[in-house]
């Protein structure tokens, strides 16, 4: 089915926000690209304000999680899931492919990300829209993974703080690749990267486990 003129409208105002910034972008540039006349004041028949349109569009992104859908779900077992991607008791193994599915979700809405990370423009309800949408629902997966792989030892230890260095971790590093052209300033390849942070959360999570041995 052919996208809507609403559609339309969204999807090339998100590219040209994450390309040009949203303050760049004229609304004359957003009906053109989506095949509008530019300057007819088309947009305005979908949407009372280019702030709004940001807003509207960023959510329906956001909320279209596709295949990250079931990671995010909170009847999931993600400790469970990403076993499957390391062999018994490889914890760092383990949270190497959780950073790397958190990479990829990054990854496939580059524009949004841009405009969530990158442009300091933006008006503020946009930020309440990530934080409800995405930020929360995110840092709720990846606390419940946690104090799954934590076990019985998961009430000692502040994981929603783990969770939020892990998940800043990988912002992190998505934005100095787009920045720096998919390279890090500090000449640090993405495995490594990822294989760091992996560690750094283990071993929290193996001096938790000693903690409850100990108690």
């Amino acid at each position: 089915m052919a996208p809507t003129t609403r559609e339309r409208i969204m999807a090339e105002a998100l590219r040209l926000f994450g390309e040009q910034g949203f303050a760049k972008t004229s609304v004359a540039q957003i009906e053109q690209a989506a095949g509008l006349s530019g300057g007819s004041g088309a947009l305005y028949r979908h949407f009372k304000s280019k702030d709004e349109l940001l807003v509207r569009a960023v959510d329906e992104r956001l909320r279209d999680r596709a295949e990250w859908d079931l990671f995010l779900s909170p009847e999931f077992s993600l400790a469970e899931a990403l076993s499957a991607f390391a062999p018994p008791g490889d914890t760092v193994g383990m949270l190497l492919a959780l950073c790397r599915i958190g990479l990829d979700r990054l990854d496939h809405d580059r524009d949004v990300t841009r405009i969530l990370l990158r442009d300091n423009s933006i008006p503020a309800p946009l930020l309440e829209v990530f934080r409800e949408q995405e930020y929360a629902v995110v840092m709720a997966a990846v606390t419940r993974g946690l104090v799954e792989m934590a076990g019985p030892a998961a009430r000692e230890q502040d994981w929603e703080a783990a969770a939020a260095v892990l998940v800043g971790a990988l912002a992190h590093l998505w934005m100095m690749g787009d920045i720096f052209d998919g390279g890090h300033p500090a000449d640090v390849d993405t495995e490594r990267y990822l294989r760091a942070t992996a560690e750094l959360i283990a071993a929290r999570l193996d001096r938790a486990g000693t903690e409850g041995e100990d108690s």
